[in-house]
């Protein structure tokens, strides 16, 4: 099977992928079909699980969702040799143990062989998601994603969608919440615990108000950085007049921090793109290393 397409009739799709401490890979994924190398299928969309050997032959493979919709968007494997996966929800059936409205965060642990342990959701009335999880030093969770909900299991909102940060327990339980953002649009793709315990985050920000310093045309990177209780340490926007959006933020070795994803601009802080946007407007990596407070480092 290695290097061979995995799937169904249906549509299935990869979403994260990480090494496994046997060397094997973990592969989140969403599935529609209920054939070939997928088990079953709730309805809509599942969280698909593929597990694969150092070869990438397929070990096991798990579907989990209920009637509706339900999208991974993050995999890690757990301290325990199990593994935690966090997306976006509307289902309130199958393995879903309930719904708040719209699309809620949901996150799913499993054992090391596939099985489920526990879900949760999380959410409001309105859209709320979860795109990055992992595992924090005291056995818990840390989760970004974005909402535009005011209720619920959201404390606040600062106007259409704001990164939603939510602390979890070992066993799923919230330890604490937080929400990000301005008058305008702010969603969170990545998130990692820092060196010092608290938490760096990534993603996009169209405000220029509320937490958000400063913005310099449509979306711009948005970086974040909050304690280990959740408080707003510092943030920092970096970007051009065009569309610019971080899909992963990693500290380094040195206390900085560095950022990838892709941009459209060619001003301010982007020093050029290999595509005139005027007559061709196609998207660049954008990759930048900023300093422990966010400046960008020459």
């Amino acid at each position: 099977m290695s290097g061979q397409p995995t799937g169904g009739s249906g549509i299935d799709n990869a979403n994260s992928v990480k090494q496994t401490n046997d060397n094997g890979y973990i592969v989140a994924g969403y599935s529609s079909s209920s054939d070939g190398d997928v088990g079953s299928n709730n309805g809509g969309y599942d969280f698909w699980l593929v597990k694969l050997t150092s070869a990438g032959v397929l070990d096991w493979e798990a579907n989990f969702g209920g009637n509706e919709n339900d999208f991974p968007n993050s995999v890690q494997q757990t301290n325990d040799g199990g593994y935690i996966i966090a997306g976006g929800s509307q289902s309130s059936d199958g393995d879903v143990g309930g719904n708040n409205g719209s699309y809620d965060m949901w996150i799913v642990k499993l054992s090391a062989t596939g099985i489920l342990e526990w879900e949760t959701n999380l959410g409001g009335s309105s859209w709320d998601t979860a795109n990055s999880i992992v595992q924090t030093s005291d056995g818990g969770y840390i989760l970004g994603g974005g909402s535009s909900s005011t209720d619920g299991d959201v404390g606040g909102n600062n106007g259409e969608s704001d990164f939603w940060i939510v602390k979890l327990t070992a066993s799923g339980t919230i330890d604490w919440e937080t929400n990000f953002g301005g008058s305008y649009e702010e969603t969170a793709y990545s998130i990692q615990q820092t060196l010092d315990g608290g938490y760096i985050v990534a993603g996009t920000s169209s405000s220029s108000d509320g937490d958000v310093g400063g913005n310099y045309g449509s979306y711009d990177y948005w970086i974040v950085k909050i304690s280990v209780t959740g408080t707003l340490e510092w943030e920092k926007n970096l970007g051009g007049s065009n569309d610019d959006e971080p899909n992963t933020i990693k500290q380094t070795a040195d206390g900085s921090y560095i950022v990838g994803g892709y941009s459209l601009s060619s001003d301010y802080d982007v020093p050029s793109n290999y595509h005139d946007y005027s007559s061709n407007p196609t998207f660049d990596y954008w990759i930048v290393k900023i300093g422990p407070n966010g400046d960008i480092q020459e």
